[in-house]
């Protein structure tokens, strides 16, 4: 519980004005990709950081229906969440994010984040060579 708290924590400081608790769909001027420090271990820190915390409280209360319940409900979400903001990631940052999606997992066990289609790679290569 502690842990993840922490980890939310320190993806919050990391990322400074990058962050934000709303996902983007346009990018600021002044946005840029963090890879480094927490975002070295997992592409959504401040996500995973939560998922465990939000487990954490209920394993701390002694509570496996809340448990479980809490663990589906937060993988549901984060699992949609990240899902939408990669998209916009990748078409804020192209193969550069590609690139450190390919090196750094979520954070969440099963959570692949965006799906790259041929189609999408063939774009950000394309992006990428002008």
């Amino acid at each position: 519980m502690i842990g993840g708290d922490l980890v939310r924590k320190l993806a919050m400081v990391t990322a400074a004005e990058n962050f934000d608790h709303i996902v983007q769909s346009e990018k600021a001027s002044n946005h840029k990709l963090v890879t480094h420090g927490v975002y070295s271990l997992s592409r959504h820190p401040s996500y995973a950081g939560w998922f465990y915390w939000s487990i954490g409280t209920q394993l701390l209360l002694c509570n496996p229906v809340c448990v479980a319940g809490y663990a589906y409900a937060s993988w549901r979400f984060f699992n949609e969440r990240i899902t939408e903001e990669e998209y916009y990631l990748l078409n804020f940052f192209g193969s550069d994010y590609r690139d450190y999606k390919e090196k750094v997992g979520v954070g969440i066990p099963a959570i692949k984040g965006f799906t790259l289609t041929p189609e999408f790679n063939a774009y950000l290569d394309e992006t990428k060579n002008k």
